[in-house]
């Protein structure tokens, strides 16, 4: 292959390491997570499947976000102080080291949502859709966040070229 080419099944070992805010027992505490797998300027934790790492690598390359690096990692999410198993949390991190997204570890690959779009039912990953619509709010952070759900689920059912022009 081409030195030009990247294959986009291939995914790279790193040794990296990242400090990031944790809630640890009702404060806010850095703590340092070692990133095991990158590709691109996605940067993932060992527990992520490799079916989603290419997901993600894909998405972030049509929505453009190749600016900044993007960490990628499981824990516990929290809205209103109410830990939640179906969102993505993200939070841009100090000194400018990139975006970090934590996805909820009881939301599994396998976890299917049905959803209707155009007037038909698809079944889609719940997963792909939450890390979707959290990597759309950074891509289009002035979009209110219902047109953000609307495209996710026209991309995850029809496609991308559902929403490019």
């Amino acid at each position: 292959m081409s030195e030009n080419i990247i294959n986009l099944n291939k995914i790279d070992s790193t040794h990296h390491y990242i400090v990031v805010p944790r809630r640890i027992r009702g404060k806010v505490q850095k703590v340092i997570k070692p990133l095991k797998k990158v590709k691109g300027n996605c940067y993932f934790t060992c527990n992520m499947p490799h079916a989603l790492i290419n997901f993600i690598y894909r998405s972030v390359k049509k929505l453009g976000l190749t600016n900044s690096k993007l960490i990628f990692s499981r824990g516990t999410v929290r809205i209103n102080n109410r830990i939640v198993h179906n969102a993505v949390s993200s939070t841009v991190l100090d000194w400018d080291l990139g975006i970090s997204f934590i996805v909820p570890l009881k939301l599994r690959y396998n976890t299917f949502v049905t959803i209707e779009v155009a007037d038909k039912d698809y079944s889609v990953r719940l997963i792909e859709l939450a890390i979707l619509i959290a990597l759309m709010a950074h891509a289009h952070p002035l979009q209110p966040r219902k047109k953000l759900i609307e495209d996710a689920h026209r991309v995850l059912c029809l496609g991308w070229k559902s929403i490019l022009k």
